[in-house]
């Protein structure tokens, strides 16, 4: 039980600090736009092309990389350790217990 107690805060650890990551970056990009629009409005080179743009689409870019590496662990490790401790938590019979409402 206590096995399946360290699992579940290691995954809600990693399931913080991703979406953590995520606010903190777009926190800072919306921060960036209401208080220094004349930096994310600097033209990179003779194209129409903005600072602001490029910080977008790095956002853009990130959350997907975020949720394709989330998506990554929960299908390499998090289910497979989670269906380990399933495993192990019915063998001894203590699923059972926990589903009868008796732990």
């Amino acid at each position: 039980m206590a096995e399946f107690k360290a699992f579940v805060t290691l995954r809600q650890k990693v399931s913080w600090v991703l979406a953590g990551v995520v606010f903190l970056c777009y926190y800072a990009f919306v921060l960036g736009i209401g208080l220094f629009p004349q930096v994310l409005a600097y033209r990179l080179g003779p194209s129409a092309i903005t600072l602001g743009i490029v910080a977008g689409a790095f956002l853009i870019l990130l959350c997907i990389a975020l949720t394709g590496l989330y998506t990554f662990l929960a299908n390499e490790h998090f289910d497979t350790r989670q269906a380990q401790i399933l495993n192990k938590l019915q063998e001894s019979g203590a699923l059972k217990e926990l589903q009868n409402g008796m732990a």
